[in-house]
C-alpha cells in the first residue's frame, strides 16, 4: 500500500491582482492513490459509510454564525421566536450545538431576511415549513430531464469549441515545433502569467494534480493510453477524440512524463487562463506563453475560449447527481470496435442459438462515402483476424457478394441456400447455408454507412424472414452509431481543411460583395498608381510632361470566372475557393507579384501598371490558357474540374488617369468605381471570351 496516504496538498491563494500563486511544486500523491488498487479499494470501503455520518455531526453557534451569515444575537432570538426544544440531555450552561437539520432552518431564516421579512415574520414561515426544509427541496422529474437535456446540448457544443480551442492553439504550435501535440487542456477563471517554462510546468503539473471546479478537455487516446489504428487500416487517419470533463471534486489527469505546458490568455478575457499540456520531442522548445501570430487564428482562439465561457456555467450546474459530467466531441473508431465485435458476438448467440458456433456475423463499412470503391470488415464474430483484415468487397458494377448488392440497392437481401447462391462472396469457402446482409441506412437515396452481414453453416439455422426483420429494425440503431462516427470523421476532415486555409477563407469572405473590402484595396492600389501620376506632373510644366505621361499606361483588367453554379459539385471545400486559389496560381506565375483583388466571388481585378493594351492583352491571353489546361483541383474529390474565364479590360494613360480628378479624392474613387463595373458587367453573359475597350469601343481580342 502507498505509504505517502498524508502528505501534504499544494496550497493554493490568490495574490494581490487576482493572479493564482501556486506553491510546493507538483504533486506525486494524486499519481500514487490512482494507480495504487489497494488505496483504491480501501477509500471505496471508507468513504461512504463516512458520507452517512453528516446528519450527525453538529457544529458550534461559532461556527453557524459563519456559515449562515447570522449574528449570534439573531440566532438565539430566532430560538426564542421559534421555541426551539433545548435537548434535555444537554446540562445546564453548556454550548449549544447546532445539528445539519438546524442549519438547514437558520440558513432559511437568514434568507428570508435577507428578502425584507421581520424575524416574527421568518421564524413562523420556517416553523410552519419545517417539514419541507428538514426533508429537502422535492425534485420534480421533469425538471431534471430538462436540465438534463440542456446539459447534453451544453456539453455538445462545449465538447466542439474545446476541440476547435485545441486544434487551433496546435496549429500555432506547431508552426514552431512541428511535433507537438496538445493531450489536455485547462480553462482557469485565474490570471497566470508564467514567467519561465519552469514556472509554467508547476502550475500545469498542478492543475493536472487537482483538476477540480474547471473546465477540462483531454485527448482521450493519449490518456487513457489506447493504441492508434494500424498504418494498413482503411481509417487510418486522424481520430483522435476530445473528452469534455468537469467535477467539483478532486480529479487526477494522468499526463506522459514528456509533457510541456502553454499559456494563453484571450485578450477580450484576460482573467481567465487557458493552460495546454503539450506533448513534446526532446529536441523542441514549447513557449511558455502562447502568443498567436496569425490574425484570423487569434480571433478564432479569443471567440472559442469566449464562448466556451460562457456555455459553462450552464453546463456546470448538471452536475448533481453524481459529481462529475463529461462529453466527446466524437466517436473514435478504435475505442468502439472492441464493443461492436462484442455486439456481434451476442448477435450472433442470439439469432443462431445453439448453432451460434457454426454461424458468422459482421459489420462493413465502405472506405468513403462520396465515392465508395468497396467494403471491409470493421466488427466481426466468427471469423479470423487474418480473414477479417483481408476482406475486400468490391463494389464496382452491382457489387461484389450479397454484402455489395445490399450496399449499392439499399435493400436488404436474404438468402436459404447460400451455397449456391453466386451473389454470395466467399460462400464456399465459408460453407454457409444461409445469409442476410442489411444495409445501415441514413435515407433510401444515400450510400448506407455500412452493411450487417450474418451468415450460418447450418442449413436449419433460424434465419426467418421475421429475423431478417428484427435485423432490419436493429439495423436502424447501428446506423445511427455509425452515422455518428462517419459525420465526426467529415467534420474534422473540414475542421483541418478550414484551419489549413484559413487565410483564404478571410479573403473569400472579403470579396463576396461587389464593392468588398478586397474591391476597395484595388482601388486604394489603383489610387496609389494616380498618387505616382500626380508626382511626375508636378514635376515640370508644358508639353514635354503631358507627353511623357501619355506614354505611360496602366491597364485594368477584370477576370470572370465561367460557369460558376454548373461545378458546384460535391467536394470538402467552397468550388469557389478552390477556383479562385486556382486562378491566382495562374496570375502569380504569369505575373509575379501581381495581386488580383476578389469581389462579387468569382471576379478579381488586376491592375496592370506600366502595361500597354496590346501587352495586357497578351498576358491575359495566357492567364486564360493556364487556368483552362490545367484542371482545378478540389479538396475530398478525386477527379479534377476544368474552369475558364473571361476578361474586360481598359487602358489608361498615366494622364488621362491624373485627369479623373487633380485633388479630390472622393471624385477620383468614384470614377475609378464606376470604371471598375463598367468592366466587371462586360463580362457577364459570355464565356472564355476576352473583350478590350479602346478607340470608344468594345472589341473581342480573345
Amino acid at each position: 500500500m502507498a505509504t505517502k496516504l498524508l502528505a501534504d496538498r499544494p496550497a493554493r491563494s490568490t495574490g494581490q491582482n487576482g493572479a493564482g500563486i501556486y506553491r510546493n511544486g507538483s504533486l506525486a500523491f494524486p499519481n500514487v492513490v490512482s494507480s495504487d488498487p489497494e488505496v483504491a479499494a480501501l477509500l471505496d470501503r471508507v468513504l461512504p459509510m463516512v458520507e452517512t455520518w453528516r446528519e450527525h455531526l453538529t457544529v458550534s453557534i461559532g461556527r453557524a454564525t459563519e456559515l449562515t451569515g447570522l449574528k449570534d444575537t439573531q440566532i438565539r432570538y430566532f430560538e426564542e421566536l421559534y421555541r426551539q426544544e433545548r435537548d434535555t440531555s444537554t446540562p445546564a450552561g453548556a454550548t449549544r450545538s447546532y445539528s445539519l437539520a438546524d442549519l438547514r432552518r437558520l440558513a432559511v431564516f437568514a434568507e428570508l431576511l435577507k428578502q425584507g421579512y421581520r424575524p416574527a415574520q421568518a421564524a413562523e414561515v420556517v416553523r410552519s415549513c419545517a417539514h419541507l426544509i428538514d426533508r429537502g427541496a422535492t425534485r420534480n422529474i421533469a425538471d431534471v430531464l430538462r436540465r438534463e437535456g440542456d446539459a447534453i446540448t451544453d456539453g455538445f457544443l462545449l465538447s466542439r469549441l474545446a476541440s476547435q480551442v485545441i486544434f487551433a492553439a496546435q496549429l500555432e504550435l506547431r508552426e514552431r515545433s512541428p511535433k507537438a501535440g496538445i493531450t489536455a487542456m485547462f480553462v482557469v477563471e485565474q490570471v497566470i502569467d508564467p514567467a519561465s517554462t519552469a514556472d509554467v510546468t508547476r502550475i500545469g503539473r498542478e492543475l493536472a494534480a487537482d483538476a477540480r471546479d474547471m473546465l477540462v478537455a483531454l485527448d482521450r487516446a493519449t490518456i487513457v493510453g489506447e493504441q492508434s489504428e494500424s498504418g494498413d487500416s482503411l481509417w487510418s487517419d486522424d481520430e483522435s477524440s476530445i473528452v469534455l470533463f468537469y467535477s467539483r471534486e478532486s480529479w487526477s489527469v494522468p499526463l506522459p512524463d514528456n509533457t510541456a505546458f502553454c499559456c494563453y490568455r484571450p485578450p477580450s478575457a484576460p482573467e481567465t487562463t487557458v493552460v495546454f499540456a503539450v506533448q513534446q520531442v526532446e529536441s523542441e522548445i514549447i513557449p511558455p506563453t502562447l502568443n498567436v501570430a496569425l490574425p484570423a487564428r487569434a480571433h478564432l482562439l479569443d471567440w472559442m475560449v469566449r464562448m466556451c465561457r460562457i456555455i459553462f456555467p450552464e453546463f456546470r450546474q448538471a452536475t448533481h447527481a453524481h459529481g462529475y459530467r463529461y462529453r466527446s466531441d466524437g466517436y473514435r473508431l478504435a475505442h468502439t470496435r472492441d464493443a461492436l465485435n462484442r455486439l456481434m458476438q451476442r448477435m450472433r448467440s442470439l439469432i443462431f442459438g445453439d448453432d451460434a458456433d457454426a454461424s458468422m456475423a459482421c459489420l462493413l463499412l465502405p472506405n468513403d462515402l462520396y465515392k465508395p470503391s468497396h467494403l471491409s470488415i470493421l466488427a466481426h464474430a466468427g471469423y479470423s483476424e487474418e480473414i477479417a483484415r483481408r476482406v475486400r468487397l468490391s463494389l464496382s458494377g452491382e457489387g461484389e457478394g450479397l454484402s455489395g448488392r445490399a450496399f449499392l440497392t439499399r435493400e436488404p437481401f436474404l438468402t436459404r441456400d447460400a451455397a449456391h447462391d453466386e451473389r454470395v462472396y466467399g460462400a464456399q469457402h465459408e460453407d454457409c447455408k444461409v445469409a442476410l446482409a442489411v444495409p445501415l441506412l441514413s435515407h433510401w437515396d444515400t450510400y448506407p454507412f455500412g452493411v450487417l452481414y450474418l451468415a450460418s453453416r447450418r442449413p436449419a439455422s433460424p434465419l426467418l424472414s421475421e429475423t431478417a426483420f428484427v435485423a432490419l429494425v436493429f439495423s436502424n440503431i447501428l446506423s445511427e452509431l455509425l452515422g455518428r462516427w462517419w459525420l465526426t470523421r467529415l467534420r474534422r476532415k473540414h475542421d483541418t481543411l478550414l484551419h489549413d486555409y484559413v487565410t483564404e477563407y478571410i479573403r473569400w469572405f472579403n470579396g463576396m460583395d461587389l464593392h468588398s473590402p478586397e474591391f476597395e484595396e484595388g482601388v486604394q492600389q489603383i489610387e496609389r498608381i494616380w498618387e505616382r501620376a500626380a508626382a511626375m506632373s508636378e514635376t515640370g510644366s508644358g508639353r514635354a510632361v503631358v507627353e511623357r505621361m501619355s506614354r505611360q499606361y496602366v491597364t485594368l483588367a477584370v477576370l470572370d470566372i465561367d460557369r460558376c453554379r454548373d461545378h458546384r459539385s460535391r467536394g470538402d471545400e467552397p468550388f469557389l475557393l478552390a477556383a479562385q486559389r486556382h486562378v491566382q496560381k495562374a496570375v502569380e506565375q504569369i505575373l509575379p507579384g501581381v495581386r488580383g483583388y476578389w469581389f462579387k466571388n468569382d471576379h478579381t481585378l488586376l491592375a496592370l501598371d506600366g502595361c500597354s493594351l496590346d501587352e495586357a492583352v497578351v498576358l491575359i491571353r495566357r492567364i486564360a490558357s493556364r487556368v483552362q489546361m490545367v484542371p482545378v483541383a478540389i479538396a475530398g474529390r478525386s477527379e479534377r474540374t476544368p474552369v475558364t474565364i473571361s476578361a474586360a479590360l481598359k487602358t489608361l494613360s498615366y494622364q488621362e488617369l491624373y485627369d479623373l480628378s487633380h485633388h479630390d479624392r472622393d471624385v477620383l474613387k468614384s470614377s475609378l468605381t464606376s470604371i471598375i463595373e463598367m468592366l466587371y458587367e462586360k463580362t457577364h453573359g459570355s464565356e472564355r471570351t476576352i473583350h478590350a475597350f479602346q478607340n470608344g469601343n468594345w472589341e473581342n481580342v480573345s
